[in-house]
């Protein structure tokens, strides 16, 4: 294990064991910042409930206006079919007056034709006139036939004038209508199309919003783990004084006391540490594994710990000199409550 792992794992237990907080601007620092974060965080789930309600509203507001399009130019076709008609209307009105006029006008002619040739047409001296009665009933039925043809053809012109006036009247009223109608649902588009835009324009703004509020967020958490990080170096860096001051003289390097049944005896300082990883050999770190002064405890030399049991020199360490062990234990509570104590070991 490095020396600032060690020193780091030995100001955690140091932490723990005796309940050192973090210096408190730091931590007031980093608490505010993750509160704003937190606020940020609510403000973006506010600023999606608001999308998902307008995005609903979009929905609504095209279908209108779909619907509204589609009216419209439903009206603007039956428009053109009613300017076609009365296109067509006053063609066969024109065609009508003229019929009416041309009508009249040969009525007239032979009328006057009649006149000139007969001078009178009353019936009386129509069989006056005549050689025989045959003549007579002749002349009679012709002269009632012309009448009778010629009002036909007056009364059918001017029927036709009227109907065509009269239906050229009520295309004006219908064409005059539509453009009423056409008019307003036209303006309905227009405030459906514009309510559109400015829905776009809402959602691109809270999107806007919700990615600036992402990235403040991003920054935030950022800016709260570098001060968290340094209110953490400030601790280590402060327990790690205290206790360098409070430490003891370095241990001279003892020698060795052979005992009764193989083995000898050696009195060390036993400091504890919990980081995880790999050890100065090689070896993955575990309970048994010892940091230890290679120049006094060689490195694969099996002991035994009082109050922790079997060990062997694994590992090493820059703050490991001379009669100084470091043992390994799996959580940090038990490194804190093992702390730094002398021993009597028994080295194999």
């Amino acid at each position: 294990m490095t020396r600032r792992a060690r020193l780091f794992a030995l100001a955690v237990c140091s932490l723990a064991a005796v309940g050192i907080a973090l210096p408190a601007s730091g931590a007031g620092s980093g608490d505010s910042l993750r509160q704003k974060a937190q606020q940020l965080t609510q403000q973006n789930s506010t600023i999606a409930s608001r999308s998902r309600a307008a995005v609903l509203t979009l929905y609504a507001l095209d279908s209108q206006l779909t619907r509204t399009q589609a009216q419209l130019a439903s009206l603007r076709s039956q428009a053109a079919a009613v300017d076609r008609q009365a296109s067509v209307t006053r063609r066969e009105l024109a065609v009508a007056k003229r019929l009416f006029t041309v009508s009249e006008r040969n009525l007239a002619n032979r009328l006057r034709s009649v006149y000139e040739q007969q001078g009178d047409s009353d019936p009386l001296a129509i069989v006056l006139g005549a050689k025989t009665l045959d003549d007579a009933l002749t002349g009679l039925e012709t002269e009632k036939a012309s009448a009778e043809t010629d009002r036909a053809i007056v009364a059918q012109a001017r029927r036709s004038r009227d109907r065509f006036v009269d239906l050229q009247h009520r295309l004006a009223a219908r064409a005059e209508k539509l453009r009423g109608l056409e008019a307003n649902v036209s303006a309905t588009v227009s405030s459906l199309a514009s309510a559109k835009a400015g829905r776009l324009a809402f959602l691109q703004r809270l999107s806007a919003q919700r990615k600036l509020n992402q990235a403040e967020i991003g920054s935030l958490d950022a800016q709260a783990q570098a001060i968290e990080a340094q209110a953490r170096r400030v601790a280590v860096r402060q327990v790690v004084s205290t206790q360098t001051v409070a430490a003891p003289a370095p241990t001279p390097i003892p020698t060795a006391t052979p005992v009764t049944g193989g083995g000898t005896t050696m009195t060390v300082t036993a400091t504890a540490y919990t980081l995880q990883g790999t050890t100065a050999t090689g070896a993955p770190v575990g309970y048994g594994v010892v940091a230890v002064d290679p120049s006094v405890i060689p490195l694969g030399t099996r002991m035994t710990i009082p109050g922790y049991g079997e060990g062997v020199a694994a590992d090493t360490g820059g703050a490991i000199q001379g009669a100084v062990i470091d043992l390994w234990f799996p959580t940090g509570a038990e490194a804190a409550s093992w702390g730094r104590r002398t021993v009597t070991i028994t080295l194999h």
